[in-house]
Formats: structure tokens, sequence, C-alpha cells
């Protein structure tokens, strides 16, 4: 994948097709086993050698906090009014999805989730979104940009103090602490 292939859409209230859920559901399922571990469900799937998530059954649903955020993702998707989501593509392939946020004059790029053959190209990808939305900002007047990751991703951490964010403790959500650390920008008017 070379730099130049990558290519974006960011939408509002998408509508989103079967494939594209199940898409999401997969991206973002193996994202969060790796933020907060696995769950009674996430178990279950590595042991039949599942490659694909299959929403679980009701029942199993209540014992399956990694599946409760990921029906919750996918509703924040189609019907919260403040949420976009952006498709990442290599070139015509669509590889990653993320969410991002509005609130009052702050965007929030709550996650990005790619393919698990993309995750050596995760740097890359990073650094163009948030070029891109850094750009967006401005021209739509957002004074800040915030950035959630993973604690566990060094990488992102150095991308993003070199790209001038910075970690700032009142941010946090305390629920949050333990999986995620939120870097903020001010924005430049245009």
């Amino acid at each position: 994948m070379q730099l130049k292939n990558i290519r974006w859409k960011i939408r509002h209230n998408p509508k989103i097709s079967r494939v594209k859920e199940k898409f999401i559901l997969n991206v973002y399922h193996e994202l969060f086993t790796k933020m907060y571990g696995h769950d009674y469900y996430d178990s279950y799937l590595e042991i039949i050698l599942s490659k694909s998530y299959k929403k679980p059954p009701q029942e199993v649903l209540d014992i399956s906090p990694n599946s409760q955020k990921l029906l919750a993702v996918l509703d924040s998707i189609k019907n919260d009014s403040h949420i976009m989501i952006i498709e990442i593509y290599d070139r015509r392939k669509l590889i990653g999805v993320g969410r991002i946020e509005i609130e009052d004059k702050a965007l929030w790029l709550k996650e990005i989730a790619l393919l698990k053959s993309y995750q050596d190209y995760q740097k890359m990808v990073w650094e163009k979104i948030l070029d891109v939305l850094n750009n967006y900002a401005k021209t739509e007047d957002f004074s800040k940009l915030y950035v959630e990751i993973p604690l566990k991703e060094v990488d992102l951490i150095l991308l993003l103090d070199r790209l001038g964010f910075k970690e700032d403790p009142n941010d946090m959500k305390t629920e949050e602490i333990v999986y995620t650390s939120i870097w903020n920008k001010m924005v430049a008017s245009k």
C-alpha cells in the first residue's frame, strides 16, 4: 500500500448496507478485543476458529461487553446526529472505518479501526486522516481537534506528540481511563 492510494469518505448518517455493517462489526471487534481484552463471546469465537464476528444471541449478549460496545458503535453511526463515519480505502478497497463526533466547536476522532492485514500501515493512515481532519476543522471553524487512541499504541502516541497534540487529563472520561488516551490540539483559524 502506498500513501497516495489512501482515499476516504466522511459521511453523516449514512445508509449502511448489510455488507458494510458486517465489515464495521468485524474491524471494530478486532479493535475492541485488542483494547478491552477477550470476553466470554470473544473466547468462544476463538475456540471455534471463527474469522468473522457473528452477532451473539441475546442471552450471550448480556454477558458480552465487547459485543454491547460493538452494537453501540453501529447504533451511533446509524442514528446519532453528532457522529460522522469516515470510510478509509486503499484505492477502491474498504480497509477501515472510524467515527468522528461533533461536540460544540470541537471535532473528536473517536477511533479508527483497520483490517488486520493493514495494521502495519496504521501510523501512515492515522497521519493522513489527522491532516484531513485538521484542514476540515479549519474550514468549518472548529476550535479544537480531539483524538482518542488506545493506550497500548505507542506509535500513535509518538505521532500525536510530533503533530503538536497534547494530552490533558481533564479531557478523560472516568470509565475510559484504563483503555484510551485523549489528545487535543487547538485549530488555527483560516
